[in-house]
């Protein structure tokens, strides 16, 4: 009983590919690179519009996450500061329990 995949087997080990050399490939490689190297950032920036735009956004995000966060938490305190101050001031008793 002949198998299909043994014979499978065989043509896949006798399969050679022997492509003709282009004799301009090194030297287009190192045109395309040279192009490449040559772009500015603002023509970077114009090619790819829409990443760069969801960096920024994500970006502008954190910063006002974290800038809110920061900003609640010097209120806080600062109204904890202004607490203790006043109730020293109120009662000079509570300066023993509560420094400012």
């Amino acid at each position: 009983m002949n198998n299909p995949r043994d014979s499978l087997s065989e043509a896949l080990q006798g399969w050679r590919v022997s492509p003709p050399a282009d004799p301009n490939f090194r030297p287009g490689v190192w045109q395309r690179i040279g192009r490449q190297t040559r772009a500015t950032w603002p023509a970077y920036l114009r090619a790819h519009p829409a990443v760069w735009s969801l960096v920024a956004v994500v970006m502008l995000s954190a910063a006002a996450l974290t800038g809110t966060a920061l900003a609640r938490a010097r209120t806080q305190a600062d109204r904890e500061a202004i607490v203790v101050t006043y109730l020293v001031d109120l009662d000079p008793r509570v300066q023993a329990v509560l420094k400012p």
